[in-house]
């Protein structure tokens, strides 16, 4: 919207359907180079997600595909997501199972699946399988919703970059997220 001259402010309001969100611009030479938003709280609540899963939250809860177990997390950013934490990240893994994991029973209005690998305490690397879009290769709710959950299980910072193959986002969680 800068960059192609529909406004000239820095600070701009996007209304999106999970309400309205403030875009601060990082300007260099006439061109955004970077740009902050707050996506607001995350939800927690397995039945705001929603979800059919029992309890509260859904933390490290077991879902079976084909023989196959997956530990997975939850949380929505507006939209549903599903983080499931990995050793090795694979392509073709994803491709292959986040079909199953995003119509699952267990998720009514289906789910966004993110697999996750913690780099360190302040990076992280994920695969995408983005709803009714299958796989992609960069979404910001989904690295948010990932910090999030990583942050929830204590093994990140506060601050963690996301490496996507799309790029890469800073994610910052406000120190009182627990």
């Amino acid at each position: 919207v800068y960059d192609n001259g529909l406004t000239d402010k820095d600070e701009i309001s996007v209304e999106t359907r999970s309400g309205i969100k403030l875009i601060k611009m990082n300007v260099e030479n006439g061109k955004v180079v970077s740009a902050r938003v707050n996506m607001g709280e995350p939800i927690l609540e397995a039945e705001k997600i929603p979800t059919k899963f029992d309890g509260e939250n859904v933390i490290r809860q077991k879902l079976t595909i084909d023989e196959k177990e997956y530990e997975v997390t939850c949380v929505s950013m507006g939209n549903p997501h599903c983080v499931v934490l990995k050793d090795k990240l694979s392509i073709d893994e994803i491709k292959e199972y986040g079909r199953y994991l995003e119509h699952h029973e267990m998720f009514p209005n289906r789910i966004n699946v993110q697999f996750a690998k913690v780099i360190s305490r302040n990076e992280a690397e994920i695969l995408i399988w983005e709803r009714g879009a299958e796989f992609t290769l960069a979404s910001g709710t989904s690295s948010c919703a990932v910090a999030c959950v990583l942050r929830k299980r204590n093994l990140i910072d506060n601050k963690v970059k996301i490496k996507m193959l799309g790029g890469e986002l800073t994610i910052e969680i406000d120190d009182d997220f627990n």
